[in-house]
């Protein structure tokens, strides 16, 4: 795999990898994860496509000292990625805050997007309670409070059986949040915390938008996900009955499937 690094305004520098060939295909990590949360997805996609895989915990600058950034300012540097590899369309693949991205993206240049699956995600805004605890959330992080979080956090994003039976795999994804750098991580919450409503963006949008939805994850609300106000006119959903945040780890095949049936249509269409 190819690693790539660019200059951006706001990161000196971007970092991303590449692989495959074919139309390309963008695949965004998470909160707090890496590129390796795709490590079962990349190889069944780079058959037919170019995997591109951002890798924002592996930036340098001072937007980390100041523990700032945005999904937009995100969404920006993944155009920048695009002209660099003198890509017209894109499908971009986000889970959780990567959705986010995607969506914001997708808010400043839809023309670009041959397709967006949110896997996790959401166009829906947080309600009261949720943006309350998001701030509590913020000042704990930026008290030194990283590795309580992230010890609660991280396990609670899979299923309870899978818990129990990958806990391997459960550490390993908490030994990589625990690596982030602290303001890098106060930057990203504060992103997610910040970012704005987009389901005027999912109800209008002029590609197709797939829905990746675990019935174990904590944090999804799929009555609000699957309203009709918040999907697009071509909408694909899949629903995993007993998997919660973490599919690309948790039901890798299934997930692998899902975006290869999402990714022909949106292609070949």
């Amino acid at each position: 795999m190819e690693r790539i690094r660019i200059q951006h305004k706001t990161f000196p520098q971007i970092t991303y990898y590449k692989t495959g060939s074919g139309p390309a295909i963008l695949l965004v990590h998470g909160f707090p994860a890496n590129r390796h949360l795709w490590r079962h997805i990349i190889p069944g996609l780079a058959r037919q496509y170019t995997v591109l895989l951002p890798d924002f915990f592996e930036q340098e600058g001072d937007w980390q000292q100041q523990g700032h950034t945005s999904t937009r300012e995100l969404a920006r540097a993944f155009h920048d990625i695009l002209e660099q590899e003198q890509v017209d369309r894109v499908l971009i693949a986000g889970h959780s805050m990567g959705g986010y991205m995607g969506l914001a993206f997708a808010a400043l240049y839809p023309q670009r997007l041959a397709g967006l699956s949110l896997i996790h995600s959401s166009p829906v805004g947080d309600d009261a309670a949720r943006a309350e605890g998001r701030k509590k959330t913020v000042a704990i992080l930026e008290k030194g409070g990283k590795s309580p979080f992230l010890k609660k956090m991280v396990p609670a994003l899979f299923s309870e059986t899978f818990r129990k039976a990958e806990p391997e795999t459960v550490q390993r994804q908490l030994d990589e949040a625990l690596a982030v750098n602290d303001a890098a991580l106060v930057a990203f919450y504060r992103a997610i915390m910040e970012r704005s409503e987009t389901t005027a963006v999912s109800r209008t949008a002029v590609f197709p938008l797939q829905n990746i939805i675990g019935k174990k994850d904590t944090l999804a609300n799929i009555t609000k996900e699957l309203a009709p106000q918040n999907l697009s006119n071509t909408n694909f959903v899949s629903i995993y009955e007993d998997e919660a945040h973490m599919a690309m780890l948790e039901k890798p095949e299934a997930l692998l499937k899902d975006l290869l049936h999402f990714a022909a249509y949106c292609w070949h269409r």
